[in-house]
């Protein structure tokens, strides 16, 4: 099968890239708006495009596309939807907009917190003089940015809000909740689960609230009942990732966002033993059952040593943690490729030694 994944210099466009040339079946290409600098370093493609999605279907004429960021799930959705596996229009729409999330808290223990669109900084003046928020933006496939924690009748970050305000962005102003961040991640088929995991988040980058940079594998009868529910009622089709915030003092989870693609930490995924890309393209082209059973070993983590956790480390004064990179149990993204880890070191360096 002819293949195009999209986002080639993402990491975890990267790892679908990777596992699907250790396979050796499939005639894969990769396409980047920009350059494809990094990916092609690694050459697991057959060949590597850069433009838009447009030009490098016409290029290649793929019998498959795996979309992996949200900016190319929404092409696809619009143009492609016979080439991927993708959920209904409607359920997609709620996915990438995290004010019509609130549809899902009908469903039991899903707890979406209250948020609200606004369009001047008066409207968050008024809602963050009580309360703790964060300022997202309300649909990434369009901007995409790391949440903005504002805290109670603090103005600090009002000056880079007004940034996105002034630029025409969507912006979206939500109740804060604390929990530690857990993630239930599959591949679905018309709302019913194909394949899954569940991780938690140990680090992640800004450390405020951001990609992980190190997770660990867990298992959690409540998050998979909730998870279960919402894919259910959106009758699912491809990736998804659940995020919640667990609070452990009364064991309740509060939904944070729904990511209609493919997950940062998928590598995780990899490390657990199980194939997401292979599992896709089986859902695509094949019959497939719905499988509930727990096929993974919990406890597994996964350090992005050089995408973040090494910088957040040093900046947190925890250099001490370094030695989690080598138990027993833990898995990393080094080695993978000299050169490629030498420019990520680099730009550790460089970040290091740069202001804070």
């Amino acid at each position: 099968m002819r293949i195009l994944i999209t986002d080639a210099n993402y990491k975890n466009s990267i790892a679908i890239q990777r596992e699907l040339h250790r396979e050796n079946i499939h005639e894969v290409f990769a396409t980047d708006k920009e350059t494809v600098f990094f990916t092609k370093r690694f050459g697991y493609c057959k060949d590597y495009l850069v433009g838009n999605l447009e030009e490098s279907v016409k290029q290649t004429q793929p019998e498959f596309i795996i979309p992996v960021g949200s900016e190319a799930v929404t092409i696809c959705s619009e143009k492609y939807r016979e080439l991927c596996l993708l959920p209904p229009k409607e359920s997609l729409e709620i996915a990438l907009n995290k004010d019509k999330m609130v549809v899902l808290n009908f469903l039991q223990d899903v707890h979406y917190p209250e948020c609200k669109l606004f369009s001047n900084l008066e409207e968050l003046r008024q809602y963050s003089k009580d309360k703790n928020c964060v300022v997202k933006s309300s649909n990434e496939s369009l901007a995409k940015f790391d949440p903005i924690y504002v805290k109670l009748a603090s103005e600090s970050e009002f000056d880079e809000i007004e940034k996105y305000l002034s630029g025409g962005v969507k912006l979206l102003m939500q109740e804060r909740v604390s929990g530690v961040g857990r993630g239930f991640f599959c591949i679905a088929k018309e709302g019913k689960i194909i394949s899954y995991y569940m991780h938690e988040r140990i680090r992640e980058i800004p450390i405020t609230g951001g990609s992980s940079t190190a997770a660990k594998s867990v298992f959690c009868d409540k998050m998979f009942s909730i998870s279960k529910q919402i894919i259910e009622y959106l009758k699912w089709s491809g990736p998804l990732m659940i995020e919640y915030k667990y609070d452990e003092s009364n064991q309740k989870y509060h939904l944070i966002e729904l990511n209609p693609k493919f997950w940062g930490s998928l590598d995780l995924s990899y490390a657990l033993g199980l194939n997401f890309g292979r599992t896709l393209i089986d859902a695509y082209s094949k019959n497939v059952n719905e499988n509930l059973e727990k096929k993974y070993e919990v406890g597994e983590k996964f350090f992005w040593v050089l995408d973040g956790d090494l910088l957040g480390l040093f900046k947190t004064g925890k250099l001490h943690k370094i030695k989690e990179y080598f138990q027993t149990n833990s898995h990393t993204n080094l080695f993978e490729n000299f050169s490629i880890d030498l420019v990520k070191l680099m730009w550790t360096i460089k970040k290091i030694f740069s202001s804070n």
